[in-house]
């Protein structure tokens, strides 16, 4: 866990390419039988519901007013601009995209971002309405947001018993985890070990030669959903008295961004071709985000401070008068 702790993604990425590792060199080991197939190479399903649960339960239905707002905002754009880019690429490009992009793995990418480093950058930069932002953005965590954008635009067929079928578990782990704060508790430290087991699962699927395909389309798609979280941090401040720089945040690719494409897959089996380089690429893009990011948030920051001490000098002198 602690060598997990030092890369940036660690519960994903490493588990996830170990997986790769032993399916390059053992290609039939997994495939056993028993558990060991079940967990490692069949789990997927089985641990997104558990997932699921862990993340309706981080929502808490008490915030209101202004965490309600900025949480809304920040929902609404990152879907609505996420989406609106696969589906421009789709338009364009068609079904296999260009410069190894696919619009499937935009749809399942850029809808997401990284809810972590969101809340450690609002202990820097924001403060306790930032904060309660985030309740509101777990709603888009794992595969909903991406199979919601992905259904309404046409890109994909999925059945409403899909989106239904995903929605269930992220109820039932609101409901419970506004009912009691221990399952909160206990969802919050068991988000870990669920995620490590669905990375290895989704490696299991994948070889090296998946993630040497990635790379250099991995790294184009984390530029692309940073330039994304520059137009949200334009648009989000349209809305705010108070300006933050955290809008920016949303160009982040969540890790577990990488777990989607398996998921929206088995709604729409057309897509299961590509989802063993939609997961590395979304699992490269996640680290380029997430290490370029806190810079970008560092100088809207700075601009922000600027700005509001020039402006100060000049509210005093009117004040004066």
């Amino acid at each position: 866990m602690n060598f997990m702790k030092k890369v940036p993604g660690g519960q994903i990425i490493v588990p996830m390419l170990l997986a790769m590792i032993i399916n390059t060199a053992f290609p039939t080991f997994l495939g056993i039988g028993g558990p060991t197939t079940a967990l490692f190479q069949k789990g997927t399903q089985t641990l997104m519901g558990l997932f699921l649960i862990i993340c309706g339960s981080s929502i808490k239905i008490k915030e209101a007013g202004m965490p309600l707002y900025k949480g809304t905002l920040m929902l609404v754009m990152k879907l609505a601009l996420g989406g609106a880019i696969g589906w421009l690429a789709s338009y364009l490009f068609g079904a296999y995209g260009i410069l190894g992009l696919t619009p499937f793995v935009l749809f399942c990418a850029l809808p997401s971002n990284n809810s972590s480093l969101y809340v450690a950058l609002c202990g820097e930069y924001g403060d306790a309405t930032d904060m309660g932002a985030v309740s509101m953005l777990a709603l888009k965590n794992g595969p909903f947001g991406s199979m919601l954008v992905m259904g309404m635009s046409g890109a994909a067929h999925i059945p409403v018993t899909d989106i239904i079928g995903t929605l269930i578990p992220i109820l039932i782990g609101v409901i419970w985890g506004n009912l009691d704060e221990n399952f909160r508790t206990l969802c919050s430290k068991s988000q870990p070990i669920v995620v490590i087991f669905q990375s290895f699962a989704i490696g299991a699927s994948s070889s090296l030669l998946t993630l040497w395909d990635a790379g250099l389309s991995g790294i184009l798609l984390g530029f692309i959903s940073l330039a994304l979280g520059l137009i949200i941090q334009f648009l989000y401040n349209l809305f705010l008295k108070k300006k933050s720089p955290l809008g920016v945040s949303m160009g982040t690719v969540a890790a577990n961004s990488a777990l989607t494409p398996s998921v929206i897959a088995s709604a729409d089996p057309t897509f299961q071709s590509m989802v063993p380089v939609a997961a590395a690429q979304c699992a490269t893009a996640s680290v380029v985000t997430m290490i370029i990011c806190p810079f970008l948030v560092n100088f809207f920051n700075k601009r922000i401070l600027k700005k509001q001490g020039a402006e100060q000098p000049l509210e005093a002198a009117a004040a004066s008068k």
